[in-house]
């Protein structure tokens, strides 16, 4: 039985702050003494790893980006992405969870790897957001036994 789904959208704010960061890094790389043709080569792969973070996180338009996470009664994460592939997965204890930035290490149990969802204020709902971080602060706090103390009755 499904508990929670939180619906993932577009969000601005990730957005501004992927390009603050890669523009950053590209920034620092020209201030160090390596060959013009080095720096280009770094620069134009860190442009290429923007576009990527962008596509997948921030605007949403890849179609392996994570559009939706839904939460069991059980205790079981499953994430589905825009196209429409769903998996379950396993929560990793590397997640963060903060009121204004969450993102949770995810590793689909139906292949190797690993997937991350980047969740902000602004791409998700706020009571579904606040819902999300509570299970997983109770969810660490059990050490995995499973259930939703507290998320199921909330107003």
């Amino acid at each position: 039985m499904l508990v929670q789904r939180v619906s993932i959208s577009p969000s601005v704010r990730l957005a501004i702050g992927l390009c603050l960061l890669h523009t950053f890094a590209a920034g620092l790389l020209w201030l160090i003494p390596l060959p013009i043709l080095g720096k280009a080569a770094v620069t134009l792969a860190i442009a290429v790893s923007l576009v990527f973070f962008l596509a997948r996180d921030a605007t949403l338009h890849a179609a392996h980006a994570i559009v939706a996470l839904e939460v069991d009664d059980g205790g079981s994460i499953f994430y589905q992405t825009r196209s429409g592939r769903r998996a379950e997965c396993e929560l990793l204890g590397s997640s963060y969870v903060s009121p204004r930035l969450t993102i949770l290490g995810l590793r689909p149990r139906s292949r190797a790897g690993t997937r991350r969802a980047i969740l902000v204020e602004d791409n998700v709902d706020p009571r579904d957001f606040r819902r999300l971080r509570i299970w997983l602060r109770w969810r660490r706090g059990e050490a995995g036994e499973g259930g939703l103390p507290g998320v199921s009755g909330e107003p």
